[in-house]
């Protein structure tokens, strides 16, 4: 039985992520945690009813507008708030972003072929020795995205890499899920191979750095996560992120 509801809304959980992040002191507004609650209710209401899982049964993508996003103003105005704080470095109080030492000693261990990756996804592992991965440390990998039994629709991979700290990997094909990816036009401040895509930077008071790229291509969603220890530079794992995304091949 999957464990994940099969309408996910990408872009929203992403602005949840923005408006942590870019209010380090206050907790996220009540007006954009609440319409996130409404609509996972939603979903979940979706999921459970027949008609709904045969509406869902198949992906889609969309990219929407703010202004025409189905939410009330307040949520629409403090979604604008933190797209434009989330453009540039964004400050968080120190101990926000996980030491590597902390992060290791969460991190999974397993290993797994690929023969046994291709009977476990809905779609081969996307191919990284063309990038700055392939060479670079594998601590482990596990499942990600919709679960059922032993398969996944995604895989995170997580990596030490020299000079930058620790990357996560993650890919999520959304087609096989059944997700519905929507992604706010205005929050996409990048692009990786031509596709709009989102990146965050952000600095503890400690001085380490956690940068975050996402994108969406063909039938999957991408994420690349690096957290670099104190005093690393957000700049440049953030250029090494881009680097990374582009080398990637499906």
């Amino acid at each position: 039985m999957s464990i994940m509801k099969s309408v996910c809304f990408f872009a929203l959980s992403l602005a949840m992520s923005m408006s942590a992040q870019a209010s380090q002191d206050e907790p996220v507004p009540n007006a954009v945690g609440n319409w996130l609650h409404q609509r996972a209710m939603q979903a979940a209401m979706q999921e459970a009813s027949p008609m709904g899982r045969s509406s869902a049964s198949v992906g889609s993508y969309q990219m929407v507008k703010l202004a025409d996003l189905d939410a009330p103003e307040e949520v629409k105005q403090q979604l604008r708030v933190d797209i434009e704080r989330s453009n540039g470095v964004m400050q968080v109080a120190a101990g926000n972003i996980p030491t590597q030492a902390a992060m290791l000693a969460a991190l999974p261990r397993t290993h797994r072929s690929a023969s046994e990756l291709r009977q476990r996804l809905a779609q081969p592992p996307s191919t990284l020795e063309g990038s700055l991965l392939g060479p670079a440390e594998l601590i482990g990998m596990e499942p990600s995205g919709r679960l059922d039994g032993g398969t996944s629709s995604g895989l995170s991979r997580f990596y030490r890499l020299e000079g930058v700290g620790i990357v996560e990997f993650s890919e999520n094909n959304f087609v096989a899920a059944g997700m519905q990816i929507e992604v706010i036009a205005e929050a996409q401040n990048t692009r990786v191979n031509g596709a709009p895509a989102y990146i965050g930077k952000t600095v503890d008071g400690a001085g380490r750095t956690r940068v975050e790229l996402t994108w969406t291509g063909g039938s999957k969603t991408y994420s690349l996560i690096a957290t670099g220890e104190k005093g690393s530079d957000v700049e440049r794992n953030a250029r090494v992120l881009h680097d990374i995304a582009a080398a990637i091949v499906d």
